[in-house]
C-alpha cells in the first residue's frame, strides 16, 4: 500500500480555500459536527459527561482494564463538548489537507490512511500510558492524530505546490505543513496547553510518515537506512578529497 505522489496531478498546481470537496472529506465532517451535536445534547443528561469521556474517549486504564477495545476508534469522531474551537480546528484541517489527498489517493486509500493512522496514534497514546503510569486514566478524544498523519502525507507529497492561505497568502505546503506541525508542537509543550495530547500528535505524525514513505515494512526501513548510511559515507569520503587542478603539461588531475 503506497501513498506517495509519483507525478504531479493535473488541476494541483497550487491550493487555497476554493478547492473541492470531495466525498470521504464530505462524510467525515458530517459525521464529525453530527456526533458532536449528539454530544452536546447528551452532555447535559446525567452521566452524559462520563459517557464521553470515559467509554468513548480513549485511555489506558479503560481499554485494558474494562476491556473497552472499541475506544481506538470512538475517540477520533469525538470532540471537546465544552467549547467549539477544537472541533473548528480539526475540521479546518480535515477540509484543507484530507480534500486534496484524497483527490489523489482516491477515496478507499485515503480511507485506508485516515483510519490506519488515526489507530496507530491510539496505539501510542496507549503506549504513553504504560510508560507514564500518571497518564494512564487520562482521557484522550479528537481526530489529531488522524489530522496530523495527513499533514506530513501532504508535505511529502505536494512539498512546493502553493497554496493561499485565506485565498490571500501565497505558502508551499511544505513551509504551511511545518507552520501547522510547529504550532502544534508548542502547543503541546506549553504550560497553558496541559490538555493537548502529545503522544496522539506526534503518534499520528510518525503513522503518517511510516504509511507515506514505505518505512513501516521492514525491508523498506532496512533499505532506507541502508541508503542513509552509504550517502553519509560518501559525503565523509568526499570531504577527504580534494580535486589537484591540473598542469600545463599534465595529462590529468589526481584525486587525494
Amino acid at each position: 500500500m503506497g501513498y506517495q505522489q509519483q507525478g504531479r496531478p493535473p488541476g494541483f498546481a497550487r491550493f487555497g480555500f476554493n478547492f473541492r470537496l470531495t466525498p470521504a472529506v464530505k462524510w467525515l465532517l458530517i459525521i464529525n459536527v453530527g456526533v458532536f451535536i449528539i454530544e452536546l445534547i447528551v452532555g447535559h443528561l446525567d452521566g452524559g459527561l462520563d459517557l464521553i469521556y470515559y467509554d468513548l474517549s480513549i485511555s489506558f486504564d479503560r481499554f485494558f482494564f474494562h476491556g473497552e477495545i472499541w475506544q481506538p476508534v470512538t475517540y477520533m469522531f469525538l470532540h471537546d463538548p465544552t467549547g467549539i474551537s477544537h472541533i473548528l480546528w480539526n475540521m479546518l484541517l480535515l477540509w484543507m489537507f484530507g480534500s486534496p489527498l484524497e483527490g489523489f489517493w482516491r477515496t478507499k486509500k485515503f480511507l485506508q490512511f485516515y483510519f490506519i493512522s488515526g489507530i496507530g496514534a491510539a496505539a501510542a497514546i496507549l503506549l504513553a500510558g504504560f510508560l507514564i503510569p500518571s497518564q494512564r486514566a487520562i482521557p484522550t478524544l479528537g481526530a489529531s492524530g488522524a489530522l496530523y498523519a495527513l499533514l506530513v502525507a501532504f508535505g511529502i507529497n505536494f512539498p512546493n505546490n502553493l497554496i493561499y492561505l485565506f485565498g490571500i497568502f501565497p505558502i508551499k505546503g511544505k513551509h504551511l505543513v511545518m507552520l501547522f506541525v510547529g504550532l502544534g508542537i508548542l502547543q503541546s509543550v506549553t504550560l497553558s496547553a496541559t490538555n493537548v495530547s502529545i503522544s496522539a500528535h506526534f503518534g499520528g505524525m510518525l503513522m503518517g510518515f511510516l504509511l507515506v514513505t514505505g518505512t513501516w515494512r521492514p525491508s523498506k526501513a532496512w533499505s532506507k537506512l541502508k541508503l542513509l548510511w552509504m550517502k553519509r559515507r560518501y559525503k565523509r569520503l568526499k570531504r577527504r578529497m580534494h580535486v589537484v587542478d591540473r598542469d600545463d603539461d599534465d595529462s590529468g588531475g589526481y584525486l587525494h
